[in-house]
């Protein structure tokens, strides 16, 4: 879609730098740029509060469609097995994560070709009115919430974690719903020299788990089908 002006620009968002993201970005060999985003500026800029989320900007610098669920291709069913030594905690994580329904995984892609053949007077462009609509809300509650996050981050990067937890803490009681504030706290605590260790997000035997929820309780609660949001394109 490069020849018909589309840009695709992805953005890894991560606290601690470049490291834990690089992996992937080196194994994914993209022809496009890749961003890294260490203050979760587009979480607090656009209202993306999960990934993968995409956000359609025309070449006037306007949001077409804000902040959505954003799957490139169908979801592959079933996957390849786990190894025999998967702790019981991996296991319930990947069942639950198996259940997540990607609303916009068939369409999403042809939605974006669409765009590109047709620009402005492709249907799936959205009028000023329906962006903000579909942008939620961004009221107070939002905005204290991004403030303990960076403040989180920046006592995170200068090594007080004690003190990065307690605003993590306050971010996610004043925004419950955004997920990249959860996931980030969560993903940093245990080891971190162990890749596997950033998809436990909970607590670990002989190890204090410092916040009020994790992601296998949080997504048991709400059901992993309410993990995304319906998107209609």
């Amino acid at each position: 879609m490069h020849p018909q002006g589309v840009e695709i620009v992805t953005v890894c968002l991560e606290t601690l730098g470049p490291d834990p993201g690089r992996p992937y970005i080196e194994a994914a060999q993209p022809t496009h740029p890749t961003v890294l985003d260490t203050a979760h500026l587009v979480d607090e800029l656009f209202g993306i509060v999960n990934i993968p989320n995409a956000v359609w900007i025309d070449s006037e610098g306007m949001i077409v469609r804000p902040a959505e669920p954003a799957w490139p291709a169908p979801r592959k069913p079933g996957g390849r097995p786990l190894p025999d030594e998967t702790p019981q905690r991996l296991r319930d994580i990947m069942a639950e994560a198996s259940k997540i329904k990607a609303w916009t995984a068939e369409s999403y892609a042809d939605a974006v070709r669409d765009w590109a053949a047709n620009g402005a007077e492709s249907r799936h462009v959205l009028t000023a009115d329906e962006v903000i609509a579909r942008s939620g809300a961004r009221d107070s509650f939002t905005s204290t919430a991004a403030a303990h996050f960076s403040l989180a981050e920046h006592f995170e990067r200068s090594g007080n974690h004690p003190k990065a937890v307690e605003h993590f803490r306050h971010a996610h009681r004043l925004a419950p719903d955004n997920w990249t504030y959860k996931r980030q706290a969560w993903s940093i605590e245990g080891d971190l020299d162990n890749p596997m260790a950033r998809f436990w997000q909970g607590p670990a035997e002989g190890r204090d788990w410092p916040y009020e929820s994790d992601w296998l309780t949080d997504i048991r609660t709400m059901g992993a089908e309410r993990y995304y949001r319906e998107v209609e394109l």
